[in-house]
């Protein structure tokens, strides 16, 4: 049982703003303020591809899978677009089981950054290395000796 001069603990998030849809559903309070891609700017979906490497600002990261896109409505009623980019770790190939799969959930294009949905969240995705086309040839060297 808890003292009566401390809080209960799940009352400290209450005082913190949600950074996540899922922080929203748990009670944490929703200022409203949410990112969009601007109009005429590239989605999530055009920055990132399949293929690509991406790491994030809090340290995980992958192979990109998939990037699909979700709708978060607000209680406002309006409808945001985001994006969850599916990743696996680095040196996976063929099958990923879906305990390999990692989301990187609630994404949005500004100004060609890649952030949270919520402006709570300073989380940004970075690309690091792009998926070679699969038209551009393999490169290969060959070695001639006399």
């Amino acid at each position: 049982m808890d003292s009566p001069d401390r809080p209960h603990r799940n009352d400290t998030h209450r005082q913190l703003a949600a950074q996540s849809i899922y922080q929203t559903k748990l009670g944490y309070p929703d200022p409203g303020r949410y990112r969009r891609t601007p109009p005429g700017e590239p989605t999530v979906a055009e920055l990132v591809r399949p293929g690509d490497t991406v790491r994030t600002s809090y340290g995980t990261g992958g192979i990109v899978t998939a990037v699909d896109q979700a709708m978060f409505t607000a209680p406002t009623g309006e409808a945001f677009p985001h994006f969850t980019i599916v990743v696996v770790p680095p040196g996976r190939c063929g099958r990923y089981p879906d305990q390999v799969r990692h989301c990187l959930n609630e994404y949005v294009a500004v100004d060609g950054r890649i952030l949270k949905l919520f402006e709570a969240s300073n989380d940004e995705v970075f690309v690091v290395e792009r998926a070679r086309p699969i038209s551009e040839p393999k490169t290969r060297s060959i070695l001639i000796s006399g």
